[in-house]
C-alpha cells in the first residue's frame, strides 16, 4: 500500500501511513506542478544522506548504505516493483528522491530550492582562494550572481575585490559576476559558502609524505567554527569545503555543527547532504595528465575514473568497463606523487587544485552536471563522479568488476577508520 502526502509544495509518498501528513488522493497529485517526488524512509540519520536520488532499488531494500550505491543492478535482480509503473517512469528519469524522515532536519532539506542566480560567500583569500576567484569571476556569469570575499586579512580582501572587478573583456558581452567583500555577520547570506582556508602548509624543500593530513588539526579548527556557526544561523545552503583534507574536514564540520551546547549529538545542525568537500578535481586531472602521454593508460581520457581521498587511499582506474589493476596502480602512484614533483621544483601546487577541484567543479555541481565530488555515504564523506538533482545527490554506476570493487571498498574502509577518530 502507498500513501501520498501533500508536505507545503512538495508531494511525498511512504509506505506507511504518517498521520500528521496531510494525505491526498494519487488522482489528484498530476493536477499539481510537480516534476519531482519523494520517498519518505527511516533510518539511521547518522549514517544516512537525508536526500538522495533515488537509482537503485538497494537503496530501500539493503542496511549496507556504502559503495554499493555505485554498482549497477544486477539484470533481472528485483526492482521497483512495489511501486505503481508511473512511479517508476519516474525513478527511471531520476525524479524520485530518497528522503529520510527520522533526519531531525529533513523537513528544511526537502524545502530547500536550488537558486536560478548563485550567491557565493568565499572565505580565504590565499593561493587557492585567490585563484579560485579568478576563475570563478571569468567563467561564472551565467549562474553567479555575486561573489562576497572575506578574509581575516584585510588588505588582502581589498586587494583581491580592486583586482578582479576590474577584469573586463573590451566587448563588453561576456557576463561577469560582482564581487564584493563581506563582514563576518554576512558570510552566510550565500546559497552556497566555500572554504579555502590553507593553514600548515609546508613551504618547498621542507617534504613531507603527506602534506594534507598535516593541515587537519589547523583547517578543521576554522571549519568547525563556521560549521557552529551555521548551525546558529539554520544555514541552508551548501557549505562546500575546498581546503584539505577534503574528506576529513567535512566530516569534522559535520560533526561539530550537530552538537548542541549540552554536548548532545541531535542532529540540528548542518544536514550531511548539505556538505560537500571539492579535492578530487585535480586528481582526475592529474590522471589524465600523466595518461596523456603513456599508451597503456590513453584510456583514461575516455573511460578513466578516480574514487576515494583526495590523498592517500586514492583509486585512479584506468578504465571502469575493463579494469587492469597493473595499469590502474602505476597510476595511482603517478598521481598521489604529482605534488610532490612540483614543489621538488620549487612550487606550491595550487592553479590546478583551484580550477579543476574548485571552480569548475563548483560550477559543474551549480548547473547540475556530472563532476567529481566528496558526498556523504556510508556516515562518511567519501569522493566520486556525482550529480545535484532535485531529487538529491546522484551517484554515477558502472558494472565494477570483483576486483575493482575489493580496490574501493578498501579504500572506503580505511577512509571509514580515520573518519571516526574525529568523533567525540
Amino acid at each position: 500500500m502507498i500513501y501520498y502526502y501533500r508536505l507545503h509544495k512538495k508531494i511525498v509518498f511512504s509506505t506507511k501511513k504518517i498521520e500528521w501528513l496531510q494525505e491526498i488522493e494519487p488522482k489528484k497529485i498530476f493536477s499539481y506542478e510537480n516534476k519531482y517526488i519523494y520517498f519518505l524512509q527511516s533510518g539511521d540519520w547518522k549514517k544516512i544522506n537525508p536526500l538522495v536520488t533515488l537509482i537503485s532499488p538497494a537503496q530501500i531494500s539493503t542496511k549496507k548504505k556504502e559503495i554499493n550505491i555505485l554498482q549497477k543492478p544486477v539484470e533481472g535482480e528485483a526492482g521497483f516493483d512495489i511501486f505503481p509503473e508511473w512511479i517508476q517512469e519516474k525513478i527511471n528519469k531520476r525524479e524520485v528522491g530518497l528522503c529520510c524522515n527520522n533526519y531531525p532536519r529533513w523537513r528544511d532539506r526537502l524545502e530547500w530550492k536550488q537558486p536560478e542566480q548563485w550567491k557565493i560567500s568565499l572565505v580565504g583569500l590565499g593561493n587557492v582562494g585567490g585563484t579560485l576567484l579568478t576563475a570563478l569571476r571569468l567563467l561564472g556569469g551565467e549562474k553567479i550572481s555575486r561573489i562576497g570575499i572575506f578574509d581575516t586579512n584585510e588588505k588582502a580582501v581589498l586587494r583581491w575585490e580592486q583586482e578582479v572587478n576590474q577584469i573586463k573583456d573590451g566587448s563588453n558581452k561576456r557576463k561577469l559576476p560582482i564581487v564584493k567583500p563581506i563582514h563576518p555577520d554576512e558570510i552566510f547570506d550565500a546559497d552556497i559558502i566555500v572554504f579555502c582556508i590553507s593553514i600548515g602548509v609546508p613551504p618547498p624543500g621542507k617534504e613531507v609524505k603527506d602534506v594534507r593530513m598535516m593541515q587537519l588539526e589547523a583547517n578543521s579548527r576554522i571549519v568547525n567554527y563556521y560549521s557552529q556557526r551555521a548551525r546558529k544561523v539554520k544555514f541552508n545552503g551548501i557549505f562546500a569545503v575546498v581546503s584539505d583534507p577534503v574528506d576529513l574536514l567535512c566530516q569534522s564540520a559535520f560533526l561539530a555543527s550537530n552538537y548542541n551546547e549540552e554536548g548532545e549529538y541531535d542532529g540540528k545542525g548542518l544536514s550531511a547532504d548539505q556538505i560537500r568537500g571539492f579535492g578530487l578535481g585535480v586528481m582526475h586531472g592529474r590522471a589524465a595528465y600523466y595518461a596523456l602521454n603513456d599508451s597503456r593508460n590513453k584510456i583514461y581520457l575516455k573511460k578513466g575514473r578516480v574514487f576515494g581521498p583526495h590523498g592517500k587511499g586514492l583509486v585512479a582506474v584506468d578504465d571502469i568497463e575493463n579494469y587492469n589493476r597493473e595499469n590502474s596502480y602505476s597510476l595511482t602512484e603517478k598521481v598521489l606523487n604529482a605534488n610532490l614533483e612540483l614543489r621538488k621544483i620549487g612550487y606550491k601546487p595550487y592553479i590546478a587544485p583551484a580550477i579543476s577541484s574548485g571552480a569548475l567543479s563548483l560550477l559543474s555541481l551549480i548547473n547540475n552536471e556530472w563532476h567529481y565530488s566528496a558526498g556523504f555515504l556510508g556516515g562518511i564523506f567519501w569522493g566520486s563522479r556525482n550529480r545535484l538533482t532535485p531529487a538529491g545527490i546522484e551517484w554515477e554506476q558502472y558494472n565494477i568488476s570483483c576486483d575493482l570493487y575489493a580496490e574501493l571498498d578498501k579504500s572506503y574502509q580505511a577512509l571509514k577508520k580515520q573518519a571516526r577518530k574525529l568523533e567525540k
